[in-house]
């Protein structure tokens, strides 16, 4: 019974993953067209505000409305903002819609987040987690070429709202088929800043949570000022866009079980390993501003190993904090996962910041050198043969 829950949930994130990836990499650029490209970050910004403050009552919003009434809710208000996305061309609807499709797409994966704890074994706790992301990032990797294909064959950016309100239509149907009943567990949840003052006091989880928070930093960065400045300032066009995603997004489906495997066989110390996806990643990142233009196969290589120092930190990243925290540990666990958004709140920011003074190309070594400090997190880390038990909580 609850390997066919599980089956059904996995189902459903994929349909719902691919939903959402399908615009990930084509929002910051359809939003050029009603606001200047500096500010397109400060509608993200918005967008992690209201899900972190969202995120921070779950607790209270869960206990009220119970997961499935509430997984529907953020679905219905999904499905709205893809109509306004799809169809309108007002830009504070286009703009409103967008906060709220981005908010519920969150919001919905948090949901489904917790259907998985719920009915997955926790003697299988690694095996379901990891095809729970392989499945995840199989989604997101073939998304870029798909949507490309749609915008250069169908018509633009509107069409792939409009398959995307088709998707999650789709899974909102198979949702209400697949989970009929479910009886919700005692949810508790720390606020947010309480949770940050206890967490430092665990010197090595405050540090791989800041880890994380600069993976998520990485990511929001990327995601947001990569494509605007490969269609907007470079030229490329949407059939080439999308072939660089799809191949850049490849490491998340092939690197991430092989790193776990190999961590927990050989026992390798995870801050080396940490360190040298971080190296990648930032050695990678920064040759994107010197980049030319003309030849998109160096693009697609340059990219490609972006994600496999991105692939090596998250997967490594995800082991040492699961390896330090148990059931009771939730408060760790839910300021881990809001580092997600706090990234979005806070990278776009800076970003419009940077605007003031440095060229757009600029973007991307200014995050290889906020990369940097991603060293001093790492070095509080504990090494591999100290207890891993040491956790105050223990």
């Amino acid at each position: 019974m609850r390997a066919e829950k599980i089956k059904k949930i996995y189902s459903l994130a994929f349909l719902f993953n691919f939903h959402l990836a399908l615009s990930s990499y084509i929002n910051s650029t359809f939003l050029t067209n009603i606001i200047p490209e500096k500010y397109v970050g400060v509608l993200y910004t918005i967008s992690s505000i209201l899900t972190l403050a969202l995120l921070s009552k779950s607790a209270k919003i869960l206990k009220y409305f119970g997961n499935r009434k509430l997984t529907l809710i953020f679905l219905l208000f999904n499905i709205f903002s893809l109509i306004g996305l799809s169809f309108s061309v007002d830009p504070l609807i286009i703009g409103t819609s967008f906060v709220i499709f981005t908010t519920t797409n969150t919001l919905v994966m948090f949901c489904i987040d917790i259907f998985i704890e719920h009915w997955s074994d926790k003697n299988k706790t690694g095996e379901t987690r990891g095809l729970y992301l392989t499945i995840v990032n199989l989604a997101i990797m073939i998304s870029p070429l798909i949507a490309s294909l749609i915008i250069t064959k169908e018509g633009g950016y509107k069409s792939i709202y409009l398959i995307a309100l088709l998707l999650v239509i789709i899974m909102t149907i198979l949702f209400m088929s697949f989970i009929k009943k479910y009886k919700d567990k005692t949810y508790t949840r720390t606020a947010f800043v309480e949770t940050f003052k206890y967490l430092k006091k665990s010197k090595h989880m405050f540090a791989i949570s800041m880890v994380n928070f600069l993976l998520q930093f990485f990511y929001a960065w990327m995601v947001v000022y990569t494509p605007i400045y490969l269609y907007n300032h470079l030229g490329f066009t949407w059939d080439k866009i999308g072939i660089m995603f799809t191949v850049m997004l490849i490491p998340f489906v092939i690197i991430e079980l092989p790193i776990g495997v190999i961590i927990d066989k050989y026992n390798f110390n995870k801050k080396i390993i940490l360190s040298i996806g971080f190296i990648i990643m930032i050695i990678s990142t920064g040759i994107i501003t010197f980049l030319p233009a003309y030849n998109w196969i160096i693009w697609i290589i340059i990219l490609f190993i972006t994600r496999v120092g991105a692939s090596i930190v998250e997967a490594t990243n995800e082991i040492y904090f699961f390896t330090y925290i148990g059931d009771e540990d939730a408060s760790l666990l839910s300021i881990f996962r809001d580092m997600y958004p706090v990234a979005y709140i806070i990278a776009p920011i800076i970003a419009t910041l940077i605007f003031l003074i440095l060229p757009f190309k600029y973007l991307f070594i200014t995050l290889s050198i906020i990369m940097l400090s991603s060293f001093y997190f790492i070095s509080k880390l504990k090494g591999k043969y100290e207890n891993k038990l040491s956790n105050p909580n223990k």
